[in-house]
């Protein structure tokens, strides 16, 4: 019988796969502009699940320089979701294809020798719906596909203008929740992928990426140079440093990042390492000796990777603030930010801190923070210390001028208590902040 089934869904796979031309879909009542002679070229119902594949040309607007027809699947939910549904996003590897990343995940295609297994990246939650959108070697989701340190151009590539317009059109037509978008990605994907969310957190709620194959496309969007080498005099380095303090840039989605120190496509990764801490970005990072691979059981072997990997970060929503947190004791010493033989071979940045917001009004702001330990194996630390800097304030702002009083509060007690003021950039950051398996309370109030 599984025989007869697997032969049953090649054939689908197949004739899936083919460019048959049928009408193109109705646009009338989207509510966004619809994509270029868009036609829904087939639908599958796979366990329990609608998979519909689509064509379109490119937009004007996305600076391609040849016309090009593009083709996406969207998979629907298998259960209802709890409101407006949730929408993943997934950014293929290169010499792959959205076909190939829908098949290891939906469509039972076979793992063969050398192929990339089925238990890569995300395929959400039975309510979500997933994207998986279409590129190629050529525009590398928007990096160069080298190790070139040659920054790349600070404007968006014809694929993130791409991306982003296809999520909007999907978010429209379907009325999914627009504060739960998230992205995921390996390789070509994760570099790519990269760029675009770290530009694009009025999109994303949180993102996740896998090996990514080099940090270049992210490291042009966000403005930031390549940092110097470690022989460059100190004034060069001190310049490096504040014009990442500098650069203006919007919240941007949480982002993780699980790169090993033995895969060459993550020389890089020091530039995005300093300016996550330098400039109060969102990034939880899991790394080990697993080298390019796509298999999760690789990566999960090492215990601080396990527990990045078991990071909620498809429970954030973009319409909750969160917090950023930096200089943390618990944090293992990165490979690219040490020489050889002073790094840890396993270790995670961020990786076992929690929260949830508590208050967000105009007069007052409260976030319960936490260490966890118990989504795996992994011995994470009972107590640690951070920089908290609070992003996506909602209701409450914080204004240039102003002070702000805080405080910590565990057990009903108050722990600590001080006052602090915005820094050049607008952020509120709380210094060394006691967090620990045992929840507290920290929370915030204009000073008098």
């Amino acid at each position: 019988m599984n025989a007869i089934r697997y032969c049953l869904v090649m054939i689908m796979v197949v004739a899936f796969g083919a460019c048959a031309s049928l009408a193109v879909a109705a646009e009338d009542d989207m509510g966004w502009p619809p994509l270029p002679d868009l036609a829904n070229t087939n639908t599958l119902s796979v366990d329990g699940r609608t998979i519909e594949r689509f064509i379109h040309r490119n937009r004007d607007s996305w600076g391609y320089k040849d016309s090009v027809e593009h083709c996406f699947y969207l998979v629907h939910p298998k259960t209802k979701a709890n409101g407006k549904a949730p929408l993943l996003v997934v950014l293929h590897s290169g010499n792959r294809s959205a076909l190939a990343y829908l098949g290891y995940n939906f469509l039972n295609r076979p793992v063969d020798a050398g192929e990339i297994p089925s238990d890569i990246g995300e395929k959400g939650r039975d309510d979500f719906f997933v994207l998986y959108l279409n590129s190629n070697n050529g525009e590398f989701w928007g990096g160069s596909g080298d190790r070139s340190p040659t920054p790349y151009p600070l404007g968006p590539s014809s694929a993130e203008r791409r991306v982003v317009d296809t999520i909007k059109w999907a978010t429209a037509k379907y009325g999914l929740d627009e504060n739960r978008v998230y992205a995921t990605g390996t390789s070509m994907g994760g570099c790519g992928g990269m760029g675009i969310a770290l530009m694009n957190g009025g999109v994303f709620a949180a993102v996740s990426f896998w090996v990514p194959a080099g940090m270049g496309y992210a490291v042009g969007r966000m403005g930031f140079e390549q940092p110097p080498p470690a022989d460059a005099s100190q004034a060069r380095k001190d310049a490096w440093l504040r014009q990442i303090s500098a650069v203006d840039r919007a919240d941007p989605p949480v982002v993780i990042d699980l790169s090993s120190q033995t895969d060459g496509w993550s020389v890089d990764q020091a530039v995005i390492l300093n300016a996550a801490q330098d400039g109060r970005l969102p990034l939880i990072v899991g790394w080990g000796p697993f080298a390019h691979t796509w298999y999760r059981s690789w990566i999960a072997k090492y215990s601080h990777s396990a527990a990045v990997l078991a990071y909620p970060w498809l429970e954030i929503r973009r319409d909750e603030a969160y917090p950023v947190f930096t200089h943390a004791s618990s944090d293992q010493r990165a490979p690219w930010l040490h020489k050889p033989g002073e790094f840890d071979e396993v270790g995670q940045i961020n990786g076992y801190f929690r929260w949830k917001s508590v208050t967000d009004t105009p007069t007052a702001f409260a976030m319960r923070l936490w260490l966890e330990s118990s989504a795996t194996n992994a011995v994470a630390p009972r107590e640690a210390t951070a920089d908290v800097t609070f992003r996506r304030l909602q209701q409450f702002k914080v204004a240039p001028a102003a002070r702000y009083a805080w405080r910590v509060v565990r057990n009903g007690a108050e722990v600590a208590a001080g006052s602090a003021a915005p820094d050049a950039a607008g952020l509120l950051t709380i210094p060394r902040v006691l967090v620990a398996t045992e929840p507290c309370q920290l929370g915030l109030k204009i000073s008098l």
